[in-house]
C-alpha cells in the first residue's frame, strides 16, 4: 500500500470530513494536541493547530483516520499541514486493505461514523466477531438495525400547536438560532430540519410547524404539505405545554415531550423541559436517544452486523432470543 493520505468524504459540505492517513502515522500523529501515541481501536478528540478539532481513529499501527468538521476549506488546511509534516496525498484512492472480512466490514462503514459513539463501536466490532462462535438470532438483527442508526442518522418529528415552544426547543439541541422564535402563532410556516447530535446520536429533527386550523392559505398549505413526515418518522414526538392540547396526528405518537415546564408541568407527559432556561434538556436527550439506540444494546458485547455485512459462513441463523 502506498503511503500517504486519502480524502475518503468527496468535495463539499457535510457534518465531517474523513482523511485516511496510511504508512507513517507518527508524522500525522507529531500536527495533535494533546500528543501521544494512538493505540488501534482508540478514538481521540484532538486539535491541529490552525486546522480544527479533529476526531482520530486509529485502525492500526499504520492507519488512522483524521475527522474534522466538514467543509472543503477545513479539508484542504488539513491537507496542507499533512503535507507540510511530509504525509503526501494521494489523488488516487488506494484499496482499503484488511486483515479478514471482519476488517473489511468496519473499514466499508467507519466513514459513516461521525460520532465518538459510533467510533467506538464500529472500530470494536472485529474483536467482537472474532470472538463469535454461536448463532445469530432475531434480537441479534433487531439490535443491529438498531444500532444502524449510529451510521444513518434517524429522523425525528416534532409536532404540536403554535406558539408552544417547539422552535426554542430545537434552537436549544442545536446550540445556535436554528428556528425563528416569535410569540405570534404561526410564525414556523414551514417545516424546518437541523442535523442535531443527541449524546452521540447524530439525528434528522424535523420541527413541524404548529398544528392548527387557519385561514392562511400559505400556513395551511405548509401544514398540510409536512404531515407526510408523521408516518416517515422513525421517532414521532408530540409535543405541548401546560396550556395546550396534545395534537391530533393521525398515529400514536412515540413519545409526548412537555414543553415551557417553567409554567407547569403536565402529569400525562413522558419528559419535561423548559428549552429557554435549559431545566431538563439532558433527561430530553438521553430519553430520545435511549428510544432510538437503547444503552443496552451500546452495552451488548455480542457483535453488531454493520451495513450491507453478510454473516459469516459458520454463523447458523435461529429465531431464538438472546
Amino acid at each position: 500500500m502506498i503511503p500517504g493520505a486519502i480524502r475518503r468524504t468527496g468535495a463539499g459540505p457535510g457534518a465531517v470530513s474523513i482523511i485516511e492517513v496510511i504508512g507513517d502515522i507518527d508524522a500525522a500523529l507529531s500536527l495533535c494536541t494533546p500528543a501521544g501515541p494512538c493505540h488501534p481501536g482508540q478514538v481521540r478528540l484532538v486539535d491541529v493547530e490552525g486546522v480544527d478539532q479533529c476526531l482520530i481513529a486509529c485502525v492500526s499501527n499504520e492507519r488512522v483516520f483524521m475527522m474534522p468538521h466538514g467543509g472543503e476549506a477545513i479539508t484542504r488546511r488539513l491537507l496542507t499541514r499533512l503535507e507540510a509534516a511530509g504525509i503526501r496525498t494521494l489523488e488516487t484512492a488506494q484499496p482499503l486493505g484488511a486483515a479478514d472480512e471482519y476488517e473489511a466490514a468496519m473499514l466499508n462503514a467507519l466513514p459513516s461514523a461521525s460520532t465518538t459513539l459510533a467510533l467506538d463501536q464500529v472500530l470494536d466490532q472485529p474483536r467482537r466477531w472474532r470472538m463469535f462462535a454461536d448463532c445469530w438470532t432475531n434480537a441479534d438483527e433487531r439490535r443491529s438495525e438498531r444500532l444502524g442508526r449510529l451510521l444513518s442518522p434517524p429522523l425525528i418529528v416534532l409536532a404540536g400547536g403554535p406558539n408552544i415552544g417547539k422552535s426554542t426547543l430545537l434552537n436549544a439541541l442545536a446550540g445556535t438560532q436554528t428556528a425563528q422564535v416569535a410569540d405570534a402563532p404561526g410564525t414556523t410556516r414551514d417545516h424546518v430540519g437541523r442535523r442535531i447530535d443527541l449524546g452521540g446520536l447524530l439525528v434528522h429533527w424535523i420541527d413541524m410547524p404548529g398544528l392548527r386550523q387557519t385561514d392562511d392559505p400559505a400556513e395551511a398549505a405548509a401544514i398540510e404539505l409536512a404531515r407526510p413526515l408523521l408516518e416517515q418518522a422513525d421517532l414521532l414526538l408530540a409535543a405541548a405545554d401546560g396550556e395546550s392540547r396534545w395534537p391530533q396526528l393521525g398515529r400514536d405518537p412515540d413519545l409526548r415531550i412537555g414543553l415551557r415546564s417553567d409554567l407547569g408541568k403536565r402529569d400525562d407527559t413522558d419528559v419535561s423541559c423548559c428549552a429557554l432556561q435549559g431545566d431538563g434538556i439532558k433527561d430530553l436527550v438521553s430519553t430520545l436517544r435511549e428510544a432510538l439506540v437503547p444503552e443496552a444494546d451500546l452495552a451488548s458485547s455480542r457483535p453488531w452486523r454493520l451495513p450491507e455485512q453478510a454473516l459469516p459462513d459458520h454463523v447458523t441463523q435461529s429465531p431464538m432470543a438472546e
